[in-house]
This record gives C-alpha cells, sequence and structure tokens, in this order.
C-alpha cells in the first residue's frame, strides 16, 4: 500500500505571522505598561499583591512602603498594577516615576526623588484643570509655586547685571575680556535632573513650600496624591539607596504624600533591616516556586499569553522549570525557544529548541562569574548553606544566579547549575 503523502507546511506568509505574533507576545524587554494593557498579564499572580499597596496607601496619607525582590520578579509590574486600581478609585492622583528615565543612577543624590516628584506634580495638572478650581491671585500663586518646582528640578538661566569683574570668566573665545560693568550676562544654574547629577547644594526644605502650595491646590481636584517610585532597586548598595532616599522620603510624608517605591533587596537582610524599619510595610517578592508538582501558576503566566498552538504542555513544563519561578527568565525563554524552532523550520517549538534556550540562559548567567562567585555557587549546590548577608552571595542574589524561595531556601538557577559542575567551570 502506497505511503500517505506527507501534509504540505505551512505557506511562508503564514508561519512567519504566526512566528511574530507569537513573539510579541513573548518580548521580556517590553515595557510592563504595554503587557498589562495588552491583557497579557497575570494581574493576581502574587494574591492581590498590587491592590494591598493600593489600599494602603489610599487609608493612609503618608504611609511608604516598599516592595523588594530579585531582578526580574515582577516589581514593576505590581507598582504599575497598583497605579491602576488607585486609578480605579477615582479620587487618587497616582503618580509613577522611573527615576531611571529622569537622570543618570550613577550620580543620584539627595533632593532627587523630590524633583522628579515636583516635575511629574505640575504636568500632572493642566492648565485648564488649574484655571477651573482657581482664579485672580490664587491661580498666580500656584503658577509661581509650578515655576519653583521647575526651577528646582531641571536649574534656570536668567540674566544679571554686571556689577564687577569678580565672578565672571569669560569663555577662550573672547578674546575681548570681560563685559563693561552695566552690561548684562546670562548664567546658568544646573537643575537636579541633569546627568550627571550634581551634588545637592540646596536645603530640602527649599522645594518644601512651593510643593506644599502645589499639592494644596491639587488636593482641591482630587482627594489625595500618590507617588510611585520604580528604578530604586538598582541602587544595590544600601548605603547609596539611603543616602538618595532619606531625606526626600521624609519630606514626602512630611507632605503627607503616600509612597509605593521599588527597593534594593539588600534591605532584608543585615544592616538592611534598619533602615527597613523606617518603612510602613516592606513586601518581598519571592521566587515563585517551579518544582513540577507546583508549576500550575507558571504555566498560567504562559497561557495567559496564549502559547497552546505553538508550545506543547511537555515543553511549557520544562520552560518553567529551568525559569526557577523567575518571571522575566519564564518570557525570555519561551521569547527563545520560539525563535529556535522558526530558525529550524519548524512549525511548532520542539523539545530541543527549548534546551538550546535554556543553554543560552545558562551561558548569560555564567558569563562574568569569578572563582569566588563560582565556589559560593557551589558550596550552594553541594550543602544548601547560603548566608544572604555576604558580599559575594548577596551579589549573586541580586543578579539571579542563586534565588531565594523562602527565607531558608536558597537554590542555584537551573539554567545556571549545569554550567558549573561541569570540570570546565574550574571552581576554586
Amino acid at each position: 500500500m502506497p505511503e500517505s503523502p506527507a501534509p504540505p507546511k505551512q505557506p511562508v506568509a503564514t508561519r512567519r505571522e504566526k512566528f511574530r505574533a507569537y513573539m510579541k507576545n513573548f518580548n521580556p524587554t517590553a515595557p510592563a505598561r504595554d503587557a498589562i494593557d495588552s491583557g497579557l498579564v497575570l494581574e493576581d499572580l502574587h494574591n492581590s499583591l498590587s491592590r494591598s499597596l493600593a489600599a494602603r496607601a489610599d487609608l493612609e496619607p503618608g504611609s511608604q512602603q516598599l516592595l523588594a525582590g530579585g531582578i526580574g520578579s515582577g516589581k514593576t509590574t505590581e507598582l504599575l498594577l497598583a497605579e491602576k486600581s488607585l486609578y480605579a478609585e477615582g479620587n487618587t492622583a497616582p503618580l509613577f516615576i522611573d527615576i531611571t528615565a529622569e537622570t543618570d543612577l550613577s550620580g543620584l543624590d539627595s533632593g532627587a526623588l523630590l524633583a522628579a516628584f515636583g516635575l511629574h506634580l505640575v504636568r500632572a495638572f493642566r492648565q485648564e484643570q488649574l484655571q477651573a478650581g482657581f482664579s485672580g491671585e490664587q491661580l498666580a500663586e500656584v503658577k509661581k509655586a509650578a515655576n519653583r518646582i521647575r526651577e528646582f528640578s531641571l536649574g534656570k538661566t536668567e540674566s544679571r547685571w554686571v556689577d564687577d569683574y569678580d565672578y565672571y570668566e569669560p569663555p577662550p573665545e573672547e578674546e575681548d575680556g570681560p563685559p563693561e560693568p552695566g552690561h548684562y550676562i546670562t548664567v546658568h544654574t544646573p537643575g537636579k535632573l541633569q546627568p550627571p547629577f550634581p551634588a545637592l547644594q540646596r536645603d530640602i526644605q527649599q522645594i518644601h513650600e512651593p510643593l506644599e502650595m502645589f499639592l494644596t491646590a491639587a488636593r482641591k481636584l482630587f482627594h489625595d496624591v500618590v507617588v510611585i517610585f520604580d528604578g530604586l532597586d538598582r541602587l544595590i548598595g544600601l548605603e547609596k539607596f539611603w543616602a538618595v532616599a532619606h531625606q526626600d522620603l521624609r519630606a514626602l510624608r512630611k507632605l503627607q504624600v503616600s509612597v509605593l517605591a521599588a527597593a534594593p533587596l539588600s534591605i532584608l537582610y543585615g544592616a538592611g533591616r534598619q533602615i527597613a524599619e523606617n518603612f510602613d510595610r516592606v513586601y518581598h517578592l519571592q521566587t515563585l516556586a517551579a518544582e513540577p508538582e507546583k508549576l500550575a501558576v507558571l504555566k498560567s503566566v504562559l497561557e495567559q499569553r496564549s502559547v497552546t498552538e505553538m508550545l506543547g504542555s511537555q515543553q511549557a513544563e520544562r520552560i518553567c522549570v529551568a525559569s526557577g519561578g523567575v518571571l522575566r527568565d519564564l518570557i525570555t525563554l519561551a521569547r527563545d525557544a520560539g525563535e529556535e524552532a522558526y530558525i529550524s523550520g519548524s512549525d511548532q517549538i520542539r523539545l530541543e529548541d527549548v534546551e538550546k534556550a535554556v543553554g543560552q540562559l545558562g551561558t548569560g548567567y555564567l558569563r562574568g562569574l569569578g572563582p569566588g562567585q563560582l565556589k559560593a555557587l557551589s558550596t550552594l549546590n553541594k550543602t544548601g548553606s547560603f548566608d544572604p548577608n555576604s558580599s559575594v552571595n548577596m551579589e549573586l542574589l541580586v543578579t539571579g544566579r542563586a534565588l531565594e524561595y523562602s527565607s531558608t531556601d536558597f537554590r542555584v538557577h537551573p539554567a545556571l547549575l549545569p554550567l558549573i559542575t561541569k570540570p570546565e567551570a574550574r571552581i576554586a
């Protein structure tokens, strides 16, 4: 009996569009806000954490809450979902500020958070809103406060009358020297949000009065204002985090502005616990369990992005286990496996495509590790012993090479584990 002919492959255009749609749903670098708006995010993944954050911020003006977790644990998504919950209340104005988009973190200094908050506050209330709520002298005072906030944040350029030569140094191209007294010159005062960020030279109180005045105006239009700071978790060192945040957060508490903020993982350990006591609540966004019997939650994240057509059950389970429960790695593995399948000419993602993606992820985590870090990971794998207060171990946690599932359960990332156990890893 003659063999049945093989079914024809999908047309190239159809196959390409199918993979493009899949890859779009699994873009680990896509803005979290876009993923939420597109319905790709499982909003109740962490037991209504975002609603808890929003509720306290709304009910206790001036409260301050931190969200700590490793890279790719979903902190930004939870903060954005909290913003969404606050908007749903209808009488609260949440201001979401990614501080990394405002200035250079390497030069971040005290006053920067207030400066960024002030700018977003002024921008949030349109001219027509203010005109509807105020008139005459009141509106003029609100505008004056807005200008003072902008000057503190961005600096100002002004003309000064030259009385003498003491403070004026002409540029090299000015061969004729400084102007005669009685002329105007333009002097620029650097602002708070210009990279590299200058050291704070003005007292925090300078911005307090105009912020208070503008907030008073804003609260006539909205019940309250909540500020959400993302990106502060990238200040890995506790000293840097607290140096930047301490004065600013005290000022915001005094202004009765509730704060939600991402925080470095180090705030949960050692000296960080003393800093944590300054906050009303510190939430720890722990890694999701990735054992085969507990994969339902991770699988639901994949299913939310409609993968059933492309990704079989066995392949999905392998991706969940290899991700270690790190959400960003879960999305990355699904995306990279899709790319491998497309390159190979397959119409679906095969197990070998997943394994290639896992190898790429593990190699990325291996890159840059020194002997001390490799030894710490080897010890963790062999004995389960792991002291998060160690600077070496803290770096491994922050970078996702070591994962924390509970206060007593630390493990090597499963994509990295096979690579550090090879002889060529040369563990010292």
